[in-house]
């Protein structure tokens, strides 16, 4: 049985709920989760004993100009050089990434992550529809992830904007105030597998049929499992 670290928690959404139902969703393949909020995990190098990482959390310095919350101070976070050196020595090892949704926020204060994920918030552009019944495109079913996958309709916070590298074709995109935005992509970041997953604001991300078979071929696919079909 595979092992996967969630990292969780932060502001403004139900890690609390939503993490044990993707390591539910997750375990239905045979992937055994472990959920953290505390990132000693990943700063005293206990993140080597997993074989892929999932993070599922908003961990970031609040300190643009653009954002002025009341809750800045609490949840100010700066990743420290011990866990930078821990992801760098997991990426090293080749192991692989599940990044979902508010990740792209995430880690605003090292810029190696840019390269690691592929994408980023930008706070000069990117931004958020509302929460509601949003369309989604799949641009092909002839890929391993989307096979079988057609078009479909999810309740969540549709993100829009973000950046992303020139070497990436996302799988899956929604559609905003007539613009397309890439809601689902793969990456490869030396030898490891990245796969960015931008759906899940709430529950009903982790419940929605389409978007579990997507959690679990993602999870799949960053553990690099050449020789095993990857199936929903």
């Amino acid at each position: 049985m595979k092992r996967n670290l969630i990292l969780s928690g932060g502001v403004a959404h139900d890690f609390a709920r939503t993490s044990p139902m993707l390591a539910d969703v997750l375990g239905g393949v045979g992937i055994q989760s472990e959920i953290h909020e505390d990132f000693t995990i990943v700063e005293d190098g206990s993140i080597l004993n997993f074989d892929m990482l999932t993070l599922n959390c908003i961990r970031w310095t609040c300190s643009q100009p653009q954002v002025n919350p009341t809750w800045r101070e609490e949840w100010h976070f700066e990743l420290s050089e011990e866990a930078r050196e821990g992801f760098l020595s997991f990426f090293n090892q080749g192991k692989g990434l599940l990044a979902l949704h508010a990740a792209t926020i995430c880690f605003d204060d090292w810029s190696e992550y840019r390269k690691i994920l592929g994408g980023w918030w930008d706070w000069e552009q990117s931004g958020h529809a509302p929460f509601q019944r949003h369309a989604l495109n799949v641009h092909t079913d002839e890929h391993p992830m989307t096979e079988g996958i057609r078009d479909f309709e999810i309740d969540d916070e549709l993100y829009t904007d973000p950046v992303i590298a020139d070497s990436i074709s996302p799988l899956i995109e929604g559609e905003w105030k007539g613009k397309r935005h890439p809601l689902l992509w793969l990456h490869e970041y030396g030898n490891s597998r990245i796969c960015y997953n931008a759906l899940g604001r709430g529950p009903e991300a982790f419940e929605h049929a389409a978007n579990r078979t997507l959690l679990q071929r993602g999870a799949r696919w960053v553990l690099n499992s050449a020789t095993t079909e990857i199936d929903g």
